[in-house]
């Protein structure tokens, strides 16, 4: 397992559900099947569509329950990017997330970028940037123009 809380397996995460006095069920199981085969960041709706493909059965309301499970554990992460619903994926190193406001693109964008960001906010303001909760808005190369 990762030492930054970054989960790699299906089975790291249910032994980190366990650890925790979770309960490991086929839905719960199910759920991080989809977030590891697939490390894009989704929506709750998104990520229910996907759990009712294979179990119909399935409310919404379970997956919303299971995501905030696995957030206060610690294995998923939600992002606000945007004007749009929140986005989780299992919890990874720390990145920021660049997000294009006309067409909602998020790339994941390795934290050396925001260095000074980090350093010059907590040196100036006393704050401290949440590294795995961090979006920048603007405008990827398909929607607008970067000017130099």
């Amino acid at each position: 397992m990762d030492p930054r809380g970054a989960t790699s397996t299906v089975e790291e995460a249910l032994e980190r559900i366990r650890s925790a006095g979770g309960r490991i069920t086929p839905t719960k199981r199910l759920l991080l099947e989809i977030l590891t085969a697939d490390p894009t960041h989704r929506t709750t709706d998104e990520l229910t569509a996907a759990v009712q493909a294979e179990s119909p059965d399935v409310a919404a309301s379970t997956t919303y329950r299971i995501l905030e499970e696995l957030e206060r554990i610690g294995l998923v992460e939600h992002s606000h990017a945007g004007k749009g619903p929140a986005t989780y994926h299992l919890r990874t190193a720390a990145h920021g997330h660049l997000v294009c406001q006309v067409c909602g693109t998020m790339t994941e964008a390795d934290p050396s970028l925001f260095v000074e960001l980090i350093t010059e906010a907590a040196a100036r303001y006393g704050f401290s940037v949440d590294p795995h909760h961090f979006a920048v808005l603007g405008e990827c190369t398909r929607c607008g123009s970067i000017e130099a």
